[in-house]
């Protein structure tokens, strides 16, 4: 008994009908009156009953006969399906773009799970900025993309999926011997006079600073930007400059010559999985799967 047997039966089933289910399955009315008979002479089992030439019956050991058919067949698809899903994996490539915080958020471990799991699979991961990022996941030129919301929300909505992954902080940094590391909470008004030091442009913090300065109704005295978090720290220590970093991203880089306030209205911030709607492929899915749940499946 085949696969084809067990649907034969099913279309059967459902119709009532020989001549109806012969239509549905392509054949001739005579050659699926054949392939039920040689089913019930290997079963040794009567399946339906023909006496009433205007109304097929199913008998008893059909209708059982049914059940396991439809399970049968359900289990057929998702083997099939799995199987297909393992060769497109076997092929897979993946080209993700991130913000500099893989290794902050323990995303580079689980990567580099998923690659020793799965090592058919071609990965090639870059590091970078913000806009850039943004470019190249409008061009179509990354499968994905792992940045802030502050930053993906300047993306169209309808055109790409969004998963949150992690949530952090945004906090004020400074050397310990700052007069403001005494408080407890930072307002805007408390850094009027304070020079600034941040992140470049295009980092999303740059741009998340400068709408808290201008609702606050001042300018930034910001004297510097770089692309590094312990260049930061380099030239606000020892000195009344203060940067401003998320917790999770500068924990690696802090020491005791610093500490990190938050403001007077805590300001968080979500890490987020960005990819083209419709257009990601199985081993790009798959990686999602992996990164969120942090096992294979």
């Amino acid at each position: 008994m085949t696969i084809d047997d067990l649907q034969d039966f099913v279309v059967l089933y459902q119709t009532r009908n020989v001549s109806d289910a012969a239509v549905e399955l392509m054949m001739t009315q005579s050659a699926l009156s054949k392939r039920i008979q040689a089913m019930e002479n290997g079963l040794s089992a009567k399946l339906i009953s023909t006496k009433n030439k205007r109304h097929l019956v199913i008998t008893e050991s059909g209708e059982t006969f049914f059940r396991y058919a439809e399970t049968i067949l359900t289990q057929y698809q998702l083997l099939t399906n799995e199987l297909a899903e393992y060769r497109e994996l076997k092929k897979g490539t993946l080209h993700i773009g991130s913000v500099p915080v893989m290794s902050q958020y323990g995303l580079m471990e689980k990567t580099s799970r998923f690659m020793a799991d799965y090592p058919q699979i071609n990965i090639r991961l870059e590091e970078l900025e913000g806009d850039e990022l943004l470019d190249m996941l409008q061009t179509k030129q990354l499968d994905l993309g792992v940045l802030r919301n502050m930053q993906s929300q300047l993306l169209n909505k309808s055109q790409f999926q969004f998963i949150d992954i992690d949530k952090d902080e945004l906090k004020v940094i400074l050397p310990v011997t700052h007069p403001l590391a005494k408080q407890k909470r930072i307002s805007m008004s408390d850094l009027h006079d304070v020079d600034v030091v941040s992140l470049n442009p295009g980092s999303g913090i740059y741009e998340q600073v400068g709408k808290l300065y201008q609702q606050a109704g001042f300018t930034p005295n910001i004297r510097f930007t770089t692309t590094h978090i312990e260049t930061l720290l380099g030239i606000i220590e020892k000195s009344e400059r203060v940067t401003f970093l998320f917790e999770k991203s500068a924990e690696p880089f802090m020491t005791a010559q610093f500490v990190s306030r938050s403001f007077e209205t805590p300001i968080y911030n979500k890490l987020q999985l960005v990819y083209p709607q419709g257009e990601l492929t199985q081993a790009g899915r798959r990686f999602v799967k992996y990164i969120v749940s942090g096992t294979k499946r």
